[in-house]
């Protein structure tokens, strides 16, 4: 069965993303009600009860949400944090119950093997909350296919080169696009959120992620990076059609072909289905 990668919900009013391999799934972040949740889910052509895992970024309050944790904890679906995220969230009924039941699993900066064979490599971001962590994810369709390499940044204020190196070779990445930095110095919000979200532990720029994504380019092989998905994009200090001129043009630069996907706060999309690259040979 081929990798499907879904953005069921993407922005300030919550984020949750699919991967689904047409029987495991993997779910990164719980931040909608369970109810929306469930229609983004079904909507994607997803199932709950193939949900093997979910993957946490960070504790902020439109990345998690108690009553998914609490479906979680009856459903035995294991679910993986940062031990720096039981500070915030270890209140919640829903972790505690996910503990009680003992399905609470710990990462830290080291690659691990999650449910399904899924290698998961946990990437440290710049974020005020909290340990904040995008991921790479690899996984096989089946046990003879060709390995399909998904990058998940969606809150970071700033990057490093060890980034670009660490988002390299994906077959599918998925960047944030916050905002346009004019648009929220023009916006009518208070001074320290302007600041905040400007400042190396806010979010990512349309100018910061086109030039992450030119790396992120450079550093890969011909074939690779194919599906660019833009995350997180400002209702207030950005639009989908500006994010997407930034990333178009910085692919351009690089000389790269990728289909860009704006993803949306209030529907699933895009719902992609992925297949790994081809060997190619690198160019002299």
């Amino acid at each position: 069965m081929p990798v499907r990668f879904a953005a069921l919900s993407s922005g300030s009013m919550g984020n949750a993303a699919l991967i689904d391999t047409g029987g495991p799934a993997l779910m990164i972040d719980l931040g909608l009600g369970l109810k929306e949740l469930s229609a983004r889910l079904e909507s994607a052509g997803g199932a709950w009860e193939r949900l093997t895992a979910v993957l946490l970024t960070h504790t902020h309050g439109d990345h998690v949400r108690d009553a998914p944790l609490r479906w979680l904890s009856r459903h035995r679906v294991p679910f993986y944090c940062h031990e720096g995220h039981r500070a915030v969230i270890g209140g919640l009924r829903g972790f505690q119950a996910l503990e009680a039941a003992r399905l609470v699993r710990h990462y830290d900066d080291r690659p691990f093997i999650g449910p399904a064979g899924a290698r998961v490599e946990p990437l440290e971001l710049s974020h005020d909350g909290g340990p904040t962590f995008g991921f790479r994810v690899e996984l096989r369709p089946d046990r003879k296919g060709r390995p399909v390499h998904i990058g998940y940044v969606a809150d970071t204020g700033c990057w490093r080169g060890e980034l670009a190196d660490a988002l390299a070779d994906v077959e599918l990445l998925a960047l944030e696009f916050n905002h346009d930095v004019e648009m929220q110095k023009r916006s009518n919000r208070p001074g320290h959120l302007i600041a905040r979200n400007l400042g190396d532990r806010g979010h990512l720029s349309n100018d910061q992620a086109a030039a992450l994504l030119v790396e992120v380019a450079a550093r890969s092989r011909p074939g690779k990076v194919r599906d660019v998905v833009l995350l997180h994009i400002s209702r207030d200090c950005n639009r989908p059609e500006i994010a997407l001129k930034a990333a178009k043009e910085a692919l351009r630069t690089s000389g790269r072909r990728a289909t860009v996907h704006a993803a949306q706060q209030f529907a699933a999309f895009p719902c992609l289905t992925l297949a790994a690259a081809r060997r190619v040979a690198a160019r002299p």
